[in-house]
């Protein structure tokens, strides 16, 4: 296959020209070192970074928790809380599992903690774009960065605790890192993307999904090669030149010895050589293998300990190999077993879908990745489409890396949506991303075109440009502000997933959890769901319906009583508050313990007629909210002893927040 530029890597056409501070090409020009143009780019892309930082830090912890938030959440708690850790597919990779499981116990969980190494890691994104340096122009580094920095999808994810942003941030700079191998031929690169690599598949499992995509690309980019080779008569004249590279390389260079002997003569430099690749490589597998093991390999009790009751096992656990280096072969061996099966229940469900076919699952949410991207990625997707085709079309020699990240973006917008089975937004992070470097491409040309029509005084032409320029970082600004932080949990916004509370009872939450540091008679929560026979909704129920199986469970839901994943997210903030809480399933079960021990707050569904609100209102004030998107309504019952942080409901008076009665 050819280079990552199709002149080949010793010619000048490998490297992009330099610009003048113009912006336009000047070959000519070198008045200005490397050095510094390098350092002024690296200042500007850093200051763009910082920005993107400010964006994702900024009010992180003010929306309430998604259902999928929660649920790995409370995981986290657990395994703070227990030492007891094993690696689920349900609960996604162990990356933000460990590195949360760490900062609780400094700084508390909360919604802001639990995002926080999220947003710090996605914040980097921008700081990829300096990986790429030799391929791309300067303002088309500046317009990647912007991209990662500031595109809506991906910032409102990286404010999110899913593992999405985590594998697109490591995997791309795993990909950088081999481009910048390509560049300079230092190992040092191919070590850093073995490590990020390992964080990737550590953070979600679908970063295998990034490899196949960076192998296809680069297969087509190979028969596009070979099929119409540039400087060579054939495509087979070209794989020759470029395998008989690869062994001067090999041998190190020299086409014969130095005192010029026969092959035979010289074969301990070029075996001496290949024997250092191939220490290199045992190396990479190495780092990566190590990086694997340390994230995967269980803790405490294993998944026993994930049990109720947790249980033991006689499971090698991670420190104990640690501490005996001899139990480390049965650790790997039991490691990747589990992990093994694990990553074959993934592929297994992925695509899933349920009673609908997969034709038409595959359409709809095609449709629905379609739309995000046009009406809350608008700029970087047309963009995109702009900067590939200008590559392919509208250069006599069309710069490889813009072509395979045009690939893999593209492929990602077909693909994503036939390998899942629940759709949301977050998905499509997985094309922005890659398509930030075609992307960047079409806004330099955009960029090019005002600096040229300013040149040539041509008013109409500079008027027209900077129109465009306007619209893109109006339109930016306008889904950023909208929703990312006004409506970031409004069931109109196309970036909210259905498991996101659409109202935010922030209030109740912290009069819980003032309730659980003060020394109550009563429970600081009780739970109530009272319907029975046809009225009983199995998806609303926040209480298992059987009472003597309320302390029954595989795992370690707490509370036991509940429907756990009906309640979701407060099992969250009830771990994060250390609340006590109990569950009802008679309205007598409430009223006899309003005069004695009366909880601090009592949840219930809005829909269930069997709550007793007349015995409530005597001392409790309620306010009622939407659980998800919509069509999950609950009841937060305070009782009137319990104070309640009133500017907290000041501040959310009138936001998506309000309670809705």
């Amino acid at each position: 296959m050819a280079g990552m530029h199709s002149s080949g890597p010793d010619t000048d056409a490998e490297r992009p020209p330099q610009e003048t501070d113009g912006g336009a090409v000047d070959p000519s020009d070198d008045g200005r070192s490397l050095r510094t143009l390098a350092t002024t780019t690296a200042g500007l892309i850093l200051a763009v970074t910082v920005l993107g930082l400010v964006l994702r830090l900024a009010f992180l912890g003010d929306r309430i928790a998604h259902w999928d938030e929660a649920r790995v959440g409370y995981w986290i708690t657990y395994y703070a809380e227990t030492g007891s850790f094993a690696y689920r597919r349900i609960i996604h990779g162990p990356f933000v599992q460990h590195v949360n499981g760490w900062l609780f116990p400094l700084v508390g969980a909360s919604d802001f903690t639990m995002r926080l190494p999220v947003a710090l890691i996605s914040a980097t994104l921008p700081l990829s774009a300096l990986l790429f340096r030799e391929h791309l122009r300067r303002v088309e580094l500046l317009a990647m960065a912007l991209f990662l920095a500031v595109n809506p999808v991906v910032l409102y994810y990286s404010r999110f605790m899913r593992s999405d942003l985590l594998v697109a941030t490591f995997m791309f700079f795993a990909l950088g890192a081999l481009v910048r191998f390509y560049d300079t031929r230092r190992w040092r690169y191919v070590y850093a993307a073995g490590a990020l690599m390992a964080c990737g598949f550590a953070s979600k499992e679908n970063a295998i999904l990034y490899v196949l995509t960076w192998l296809g690309a680069v297969g087509l980019l190979a028969d596009q090669a070979l099929y119409r080779p540039r400087n060579d008569a054939s495509g087979a004249g070209l794989l020759l030149a470029k395998l008989r590279a690869l062994a001067g390389r090999v041998r190190g260079g020299a086409p014969t010895a130095a005192n010029g002997g026969s092959p035979s003569e010289r074969s301990p430099g070029w075996r001496s050589r290949g024997g250092r690749i191939l220490l290199h490589l045992v190396g990479v597998a190495t780092v990566f293998l190590a990086l694997s093991l340390f994230f995967y390999a269980p803790r405490g009790a294993g998944v026993a300990g994930l049990y109720h009751p947790p249980g033991t096992t006689e499971q090698v656990m991670f420190w104990q190999a640690v501490g005996d280096p001899a139990q480390l072969p049965t650790l790997l061996e039991e490691t990747w077993a589990h992990v093994r099966f694990e990553y074959g229940e993934w592929f297994g469900q992925a695509g899933e879908s349920g009673e609908e076919s997969i034709v038409s699952t595959y359409v709809e949410y095609l449709g629905r990745f379609v739309r995000v991207m046009g009406l809350k990625a608008a700029p970087l997707t047309v963009l995109s489409v702009v900067g590939f085709a200008a590559e392919r079309y509208g250069r006599a020699e069309s710069r490889n890396l813009v072509m395979l990240a045009g690939y893999c973006g593209f492929v990602s917008v077909l693909g994503y949506p036939l390998g899942t089975d629940i759709f949301g937004a977050w998905l499509v992070v997985h094309a922005l991303v890659p398509l930030s470097i075609p992307a960047a491409v079409g806004l330099a040309r955009i960029v090019d075109w005002a600096r040229g029509a300013f040149a040539a005084d041509d008013t109409v032409g500079l008027a027209t440009a900077a129109a465009v320029l306007l619209l893109v970082g109006g339109a930016t600004a306008g889904v950023v502000t909208n929703s990312v932080y006004l409506d970031d949990q409004s069931e109109d916004n196309y970036l909210v997933q259905y498991a996101q509370p659409g109202d935010s009872p922030r209030a109740e939450l912290e009069a819980i959890d003032r309730a659980a540091d003060d020394d109550r008679r009563g429970p600081d929560v009780l739970l109530f769901y009272g319907e029975e026979g046809d009225r009983w909704a199995d998806d609303e129920a926040l209480v298992e319906r059987d009472r003597a199986g309320w302390n029954r469970s595989k795992f370690n839901y707490r509370p036991l009583c509940s429907k756990w994943f009906n309640a979701l997210p407060l099992p969250w903030y009830f771990a994060t508050s250390d609340a006590d809480v109990d569950c009802a399933r008679t309205p007598g079960n409430v009223t006899d313990r309003l005069d004695d021990r009366p909880p601090a707050v009592v949840v219930t569904v809005a829909s269930d007629q069997t709550t007793p609100e007349t015995a409530l209102d005597d001392a409790y004030s309620r306010e009622t909210y939407e659980m998800r998107a919509y069509g999950t309504r609950m009841v937060f019952w305070v009782h009137e002893d319990v104070e309640r942080d009133r500017s907290v409901r000041q501040r959310l008076s009138g936001s998506v927040g309000t309670p809705r009665t």
